[in-house]
Protein backbone atom coordinates (compact mmCIF):
# COMPACT_ATOMS: atom_id res chain seq x y z
CA UNK A 1 0.00 0.00 0.00
CA UNK A 2 1.60 3.36 -0.59
CA UNK A 3 2.09 5.39 1.82
CA UNK A 4 -0.37 8.35 1.86
CA UNK A 5 0.52 11.50 4.39
CA UNK A 6 -2.11 12.71 6.83
CA UNK A 7 -3.02 15.60 8.07
CA UNK A 8 -1.26 14.90 11.46
CA UNK A 9 1.94 13.89 9.99
CA UNK A 10 1.87 16.95 8.19
CA UNK A 11 1.78 19.01 10.85
CA UNK A 12 4.18 17.13 13.00
CA UNK A 13 6.71 17.60 9.69
CA UNK A 14 5.79 21.24 9.70
CA UNK A 15 6.49 21.75 13.72
CA UNK A 16 9.58 19.97 13.95
CA UNK A 17 10.78 22.11 10.68
CA UNK A 18 9.61 25.18 12.74
CA UNK A 19 11.50 23.77 15.49
CA UNK A 20 15.10 23.48 13.68
CA UNK A 21 14.45 27.02 12.71
CA UNK A 22 13.51 28.40 15.73
CA UNK A 23 16.33 26.87 16.99
CA UNK A 24 18.48 27.73 14.18
CA UNK A 25 17.64 31.86 14.83
CA UNK A 26 18.54 30.95 18.66
CA UNK A 27 22.39 30.08 17.52
CA UNK A 28 22.63 32.37 15.18
CA UNK A 29 21.07 35.42 17.76
CA UNK A 30 23.91 33.97 20.41
CA UNK A 31 27.36 33.43 18.09
CA UNK A 32 26.61 34.59 14.85
CA UNK A 33 26.04 32.74 11.56
CA UNK A 34 29.29 31.12 11.80
CA UNK A 35 28.33 29.42 15.40
CA UNK A 36 25.73 28.00 13.24
CA UNK A 37 27.04 24.51 12.40
CA UNK A 38 24.28 21.99 11.33
CA UNK A 39 25.78 20.05 14.40
CA UNK A 40 24.97 23.18 16.61
CA UNK A 41 21.57 23.55 15.88
CA UNK A 42 20.72 19.78 16.04
CA UNK A 43 21.64 20.27 19.92
CA UNK A 44 19.35 23.35 20.14
CA UNK A 45 17.07 21.67 18.16
CA UNK A 46 17.11 18.50 20.20
CA UNK A 47 17.38 16.27 17.23
CA UNK A 48 19.83 14.57 15.36
CA UNK A 49 21.94 16.43 12.49
CA UNK A 50 20.27 13.45 10.07
CA UNK A 51 16.86 15.42 10.65
CA UNK A 52 17.90 18.32 9.56
CA UNK A 53 18.76 17.25 6.28
CA UNK A 54 15.09 15.97 5.85
CA UNK A 55 14.02 19.33 6.25
CA UNK A 56 16.47 21.21 4.28
CA UNK A 57 18.51 20.47 1.59
CA UNK A 58 21.83 22.06 3.24
CA UNK A 59 23.23 24.05 5.86
CA UNK A 60 23.11 27.03 3.34
CA UNK A 61 19.72 26.45 2.95
CA UNK A 62 18.75 26.26 6.59
CA UNK A 63 20.46 30.21 6.98
CA UNK A 64 19.13 31.78 3.88
CA UNK A 65 15.03 31.16 5.26
CA UNK A 66 16.38 31.94 8.54
CA UNK A 67 17.77 35.41 7.51
CA UNK A 68 15.16 35.94 5.30
CA UNK A 69 12.57 35.04 7.89
CA UNK A 70 14.29 37.61 10.56
CA UNK A 71 15.37 40.44 7.61
CA UNK A 72 11.40 39.89 6.35
CA UNK A 73 10.53 41.02 10.20
CA UNK A 74 13.00 44.08 10.41
CA UNK A 75 11.59 45.10 6.81
CA UNK A 76 8.43 45.17 7.99
CA UNK A 77 8.99 46.99 11.51
CA UNK A 78 10.57 50.23 9.01
CA UNK A 79 7.86 49.84 6.58
CA UNK A 80 5.41 50.75 9.01
CA UNK A 81 7.48 53.27 10.70
CA UNK A 82 8.22 55.31 7.40
CA UNK A 83 4.42 54.62 6.91
CA UNK A 84 3.39 56.60 9.86
CA UNK A 85 5.33 59.51 9.25
CA UNK A 86 3.85 62.65 7.47
CA UNK A 87 6.98 64.61 6.34
CA UNK A 88 10.27 63.75 4.97
CA UNK A 89 11.78 65.07 8.06
CA UNK A 90 9.52 62.97 9.70
CA UNK A 91 10.29 59.75 8.13
CA UNK A 92 14.09 60.03 8.09
CA UNK A 93 14.06 60.87 11.75
CA UNK A 94 12.36 57.74 12.71
CA UNK A 95 14.62 55.45 10.80
CA UNK A 96 17.16 56.50 12.87
CA UNK A 97 15.57 56.49 15.70
CA UNK A 98 14.00 53.23 15.36
CA UNK A 99 16.80 50.97 12.85
CA UNK A 100 19.31 52.42 15.63
CA UNK A 101 17.84 51.48 19.30
CA UNK A 102 16.48 48.33 17.65
CA UNK A 103 19.99 47.13 16.64
CA UNK A 104 21.63 47.73 20.08
CA UNK A 105 18.81 45.99 21.45
CA UNK A 106 20.00 42.93 19.54
CA UNK A 107 23.60 43.60 18.68
CA UNK A 108 24.53 39.96 18.08
CA UNK A 109 21.63 39.49 15.78
CA UNK A 110 21.77 42.67 13.94
CA UNK A 111 25.84 42.13 13.30
CA UNK A 112 24.66 38.90 12.14
CA UNK A 113 21.88 40.54 9.82
CA UNK A 114 24.34 43.62 8.39
CA UNK A 115 27.71 42.93 9.00
CA UNK A 116 28.98 39.36 9.31
CA UNK A 117 30.59 37.44 6.66
CA UNK A 118 28.01 34.81 5.90
CA UNK A 119 27.38 32.44 2.53
CA UNK A 120 26.57 33.14 -0.76
CA UNK A 121 22.76 32.16 -0.56
CA UNK A 122 22.79 34.35 2.31
CA UNK A 123 24.18 37.55 1.27
CA UNK A 124 22.05 37.69 -1.78
CA UNK A 125 19.25 37.77 1.01
CA UNK A 126 21.05 40.64 2.55
CA UNK A 127 21.17 42.58 -0.38
CA UNK A 128 17.49 41.94 -1.09
CA UNK A 129 17.02 43.08 2.79
CA UNK A 130 18.63 46.29 2.05
CA UNK A 131 17.06 47.44 -1.25
CA UNK A 132 13.73 46.93 0.18
CA UNK A 133 14.82 49.29 3.08
CA UNK A 134 15.39 51.70 0.31
CA UNK A 135 12.48 51.16 -1.17
CA UNK A 136 10.38 51.59 1.36
CA UNK A 137 11.71 54.81 2.65
CA UNK A 138 11.93 56.17 -0.99
CA UNK A 139 8.62 55.15 -1.36
CA UNK A 140 7.47 57.26 1.74
CA UNK A 141 9.81 60.38 0.96
CA UNK A 142 7.75 60.24 -2.80
CA UNK A 143 4.23 60.01 -0.69
CA UNK A 144 5.70 62.98 1.67
CA UNK A 145 7.34 64.93 -1.03
CA UNK A 146 9.25 68.40 -0.57
CA UNK A 147 12.89 67.09 -1.32
CA UNK A 148 14.77 68.27 -3.84
CA UNK A 149 16.80 64.95 -4.28
CA UNK A 150 15.14 61.99 -5.57
CA UNK A 151 14.51 59.86 -3.03
CA UNK A 152 15.93 56.82 -3.67
CA UNK A 153 19.31 58.60 -3.26
CA UNK A 154 18.44 59.76 0.16
CA UNK A 155 16.62 56.63 0.96
CA UNK A 156 20.07 54.84 0.31
CA UNK A 157 21.86 57.65 1.38
CA UNK A 158 20.28 56.80 5.07
CA UNK A 159 20.24 53.18 5.23
CA UNK A 160 24.23 52.72 4.02
CA UNK A 161 24.78 55.78 6.84
CA UNK A 162 23.09 54.07 9.29
CA UNK A 163 24.83 50.61 8.58
CA UNK A 164 27.85 52.01 8.14
CA UNK A 165 27.55 54.01 11.39
CA UNK A 166 27.09 51.19 13.52
CA UNK A 167 29.87 48.80 12.74
CA UNK A 168 31.52 49.28 15.77
CA UNK A 169 29.02 49.18 18.13
CA UNK A 170 27.67 46.17 16.64
CA UNK A 171 30.98 44.66 16.60
CA UNK A 172 31.01 41.51 19.13
CA UNK A 173 34.58 42.30 20.51
CA UNK A 174 33.72 45.67 21.49
CA UNK A 175 31.47 46.46 24.89
CA UNK A 176 28.08 47.56 25.00
CA UNK A 177 27.90 50.93 23.98
CA UNK A 178 26.53 53.70 26.88
CA UNK A 179 23.27 55.22 26.81
CA UNK A 180 25.00 58.57 25.91
CA UNK A 181 27.03 56.62 23.01
CA UNK A 182 23.74 55.93 21.82
CA UNK A 183 22.17 59.03 22.73
CA UNK A 184 24.91 61.04 20.56
CA UNK A 185 24.67 58.24 17.58
CA UNK A 186 20.86 59.17 16.95
CA UNK A 187 21.42 63.12 17.34
CA UNK A 188 24.81 63.10 14.77
CA UNK A 189 22.50 60.72 12.36
CA UNK A 190 19.69 62.83 12.11
CA UNK A 191 21.18 65.53 11.96
CA UNK A 192 23.12 63.99 8.46
CA UNK A 193 19.33 63.08 7.70
CA UNK A 194 18.11 66.21 7.69
CA UNK A 195 21.25 67.26 5.99
CA UNK A 196 20.55 64.56 2.93
CA UNK A 197 17.31 66.48 2.50
CA UNK A 198 18.40 69.84 2.42
CA UNK A 199 16.93 70.94 5.81
CA UNK A 200 19.20 72.45 8.72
Amino acid sequence: MAYRETQRTRANAEARRAGIERATRHVIARGGFASASVAAVAVEADCSAGSIYTYFSSRDELLRLVFAQAAGHELEVIAGTVAEAATASQIAESTVEVFVRRAVAGRRLAHALLLEEVPEPVQSERLRLRRGYVAAIGAALDRAGGTQIPAEVVARSIVGSVGENLVDILDPAAPNPSPTEIETLIRALTTFTRSALGEP
